[in-house]
């Protein structure tokens, strides 16, 4: 591929995956709303005081309550992750359902009030220790207590909101009728599970971290830090494809910077990523660490959305918790998106998504066409 052609093709990726992942809301988007959910009672002991949890919601809750969906958005992103799929005829159809997309405790992006942090409830570096199902826990009160739903119709998310989702299937079974995880599901590689201890050291040992306690947010120390995963987000052939100059690549990195890599608050980061070393899935209470009873307890429907070739959970991982999980089915999404199948980094894969998730929700039987 000749670099103007390279170039021209990264610019139009980049103007589908970021230019609608905006930092604040525009004309036409649900009005962003804080829950007040009171004390957190966290697995390991802690207590959250007076959580607060930010969402937004995109149609309307029928009269019998049975149309709502919960998508929760992937590492170190926020609520507008989904906003791709949302929309009349989409995937997410807000004519027929009742969106929810939350920001997960302990959100670490700087440029919008949200969920509580390490650093917007003043504890700083005393924040309570929290871990995955702390932020699944406080997600289902965000349903339950907050917006008065007993039961969703479907559960979803996208990388570690997949792993949440399946999480949540087995921490609250009958909490759904399914789960439609995306690039994700729960297990990790080794690789994977490296990123953690790679991202803290890089946090620890940055200039102006001075051990959490920072006034003002080292923002290049959170930079560095993210910048580790980007290399594994696609793969060898997405980069080849669409970044072949040094034009492309600062563009790409620019515009990446401005919704992700540089937005990120350092102790907010710090506490997240020490929340994925904190536990997973096969450390469940109550089985003993049998993962096959763990993912065989799973009542709820389930369709993974994956790419074999995603370089954080190979496909063997997923045909395990396939195999696993009763009734579970697959939809393979073969794309140089990688990882980001999820996030509209290649159009073909965006449109098996949908269709996808379309067809899971006709499965779960969803109720007829509300108004707006």
């Amino acid at each position: 591929m000749n670099r103007i052609l390279g170039l021209a093709l990264a610019l139009s990726v980049l103007t589908m995956l970021y230019a609608p992942v905006a930092t604040a809301h525009w004309p036409g988007q649900p009005e962003h709303q804080m829950a007040y959910l009171g004390d957190l009672q966290l697995e390991d002991g802690g207590v959250i005081k007076d959580l607060r949890m930010s969402y937004v919601t995109h149609g309307k809750l029928n009269a019998a309550k049975d149309n709502a969906i919960l998508f929760m958005h992937g590492f170190a992103a926020n609520h507008h992750s989904a906003d791709h799929l949302i929309g009349p005829g989409k995937a997410l159809d807000p004519d027929k359902y009742f969106i929810i997309c939350p920001d997960d405790l302990g959100s670490p992006q700087t440029t919008f009030e949200h969920s509580t942090s390490p650093t917007n409830s003043g504890l700083k570096m005393n924040f309570p220790a929290y871990k995955a199902r702390d932020m699944v826990k406080a997600q289902r009160l965000l349903v339950t207590q907050a917006l008065g739903i007993p039961h969703l119709l479907a559960v979803g998310g996208i990388s570690s909101g997949a792993d949440f989702s399946v999480q949540m299937a087995v921490s609250y079974p009958g909490f759904m009728d399914g789960i439609f995880p995306i690039s994700g599901g729960g297990l990790g590689t080794t690789q994977a599970f490296s990123f953690a201890p790679l991202m803290l050291s890089i946090l620890e040992s940055c200039a102006g971290w001075n051990g959490g306690n920072y006034d003002q947010n080292p923002k290049v120390c959170a930079s560095n830090a993210m910048s580790v995963l980007i290399p594994f987000f696609f793969t060898r052939e997405w980069w080849e494809q669409y970044i072949d100059a040094p034009e492309s690549y600062t563009k790409w990195r620019n515009t990446q910077g401005e919704y992700y890599i540089d937005i990120q608050d350092a102790r907010d980061l710090y506490h997240r990523q020490k929340a994925e070393l904190r536990g997973w899935i096969g450390d469940t209470p109550g089985f003993n660490g049998d993962l096959a009873a763990i993912l065989g307890s799973i009542k709820a429907k389930t369709v993974f959305l994956v790419n074999p070739r995603d370089q954080f959970v190979p496909k063997a991982y997923y045909e395990t918790m396939v195999n696993l999980i009763p009734g579970a089915k697959v939809v393979w999404i073969d794309s140089v998106a990688g990882h980001l199948i999820c996030c509209n980094a290649d159009p073909n894969a965006t449109r098996i998504l949908g269709g996808g998730i379309q067809a899971f929700l006709q499965e779960l039987n969803p109720p007829q066409k509300t108004a707006r």
